[in-house]
């Protein structure tokens, strides 16, 4: 039987500017102890597989936790006063509210830290806006006719000017329905309960997408781009580090495994062949790629690293009963 993964909010960003740079990247994680859920951010050093924990009072209700990229702010969503909405805290332990009643989560940094991508259901559909990370100038990055789309879990590329994407086509061709689970986020299972608006497919016009997939969207265009359609991905794509491919989780029918795609949809490659555990959330660090691989034996999600081929699997940092994912997501599309 198909194992679904244990899905709790985590984050990883490359930094890019600020106290780290392009050839000391700071490496951050978002940690939950099973024993409390409560997310806490720490630094780690993967060359002496020492973590640091970054003093930033996270709250315990906090989902999708996303550090920015020297690790002194972090932004999430959380159930408020107005509903599900994008929220920043950083060392002063101040929470700021950046959105308002916008049935909003998955809020994600660019690698310079001015400007946060985040989804929300505000229109009915669900939607990629970006904002200032102040809050300010919120807008709607790509608004297909009403009732054809869901879009989801967006990452930038490493210079900050595109994004990955997945895209949901209500009843269109090679559409993946997902199936909602106990594991799936409130934010989610919340939306879908209080959407009214019928979906089926709806005549595209030429520029529409029309099939379910990993997409990439420049941030200059909003027009989307089809990557590859898996059929039973688990969590976000991210941009390998020379941002010619896309990095992502799918079911091999065995297992979740790591997969790497050229962007133009060519050379879909295996990294990880595990046949006994799940293998999730590949993220581009330096010239490697890090992931996270499931440990049965000590109830924890482990940290691993691979070279850009799949090859050296290693292990960098594991606590017992604590799981240190490097994206954060909590449903796959099984």
């Amino acid at each position: 039987m198909k194992k679904i993964a244990i899905t709790l909010a985590a984050a990883l960003m490359i930094a890019a500017t600020g106290c780290g740079n392009s050839n000391s990247p700071v490496l951050t994680y978002v940690a939950r102890a099973s024993s409390d859920d409560v997310p806490h951010l720490f630094t780690l050093n993967e060359a002496t597989q020492q973590s640091t924990a970054v003093s930033i009072a996270i709250p315990s209700d906090a989902d999708f936790v996303a550090s920015n990229s020297d690790a002194t702010k972090v932004t999430y969503c959380r159930d408020a006063s107005s509903g599900w909405d994008i929220f920043l805290m950083g060392t002063d332990n101040v929470e700021k509210q950046l959105t308002t009643g916008a049935d909003a989560c998955e809020s994600v940094f660019s690698p310079d830290g001015k400007t946060i991508a985040y989804v929300s259901g505000v229109s009915g559909d669900l939607q990629i806006w970006t904002m200032n990370v102040d809050g300010s100038s919120q807008a709607v990055l790509y608004a297909p006719p009403s009732g054809i789309l869901d879009q989801f879990l967006p990452e930038f590329s490493a210079d900050g000017k595109t994004l990955a994407l997945y895209i949901d086509v209500f009843g269109g061709p090679s559409a993946h329905k997902r199936q909602q689970k106990s594991s799936s986020p409130a934010w989610l299972t919340e939306h879908r309960a209080h959407k009214t608006q019928t979906r089926s497919a709806v005549a595209h016009n030429a520029t529409a997408v029309s099939v379910s997939g990993w997409y990439t969207m420049p941030l200059s265009t909003g027009t989307p781009t089809l990557v590859t359609t898996p059929t039973t991905w688990w969590g976000p794509a991210v941009f390998s580090g020379d941002g010619t491919k896309l990095l992502f989780t799918d079911w091999d029918g065995t297992m979740y495994n790591v997969f790497s795609v050229k962007l133009d949809g060519s050379a879909l490659t295996p990294l990880t062949t595990s046949t006994d555990t799940d293998n999730l959330s590949p993220v581009a660090y330096k010239d490697v790629i890090l992931f996270n691989r499931i440990n049965n034996s000590t109830s924890s999600w482990d940290i691993y690293v691979m070279n850009q081929d799949g090859s050296g699997q290693t292990l960098v940092h594991t606590t017992a009963n604590t799981w240190e994912t490097l994206l954060d997501s909590y449903w796959s599309n099984d």
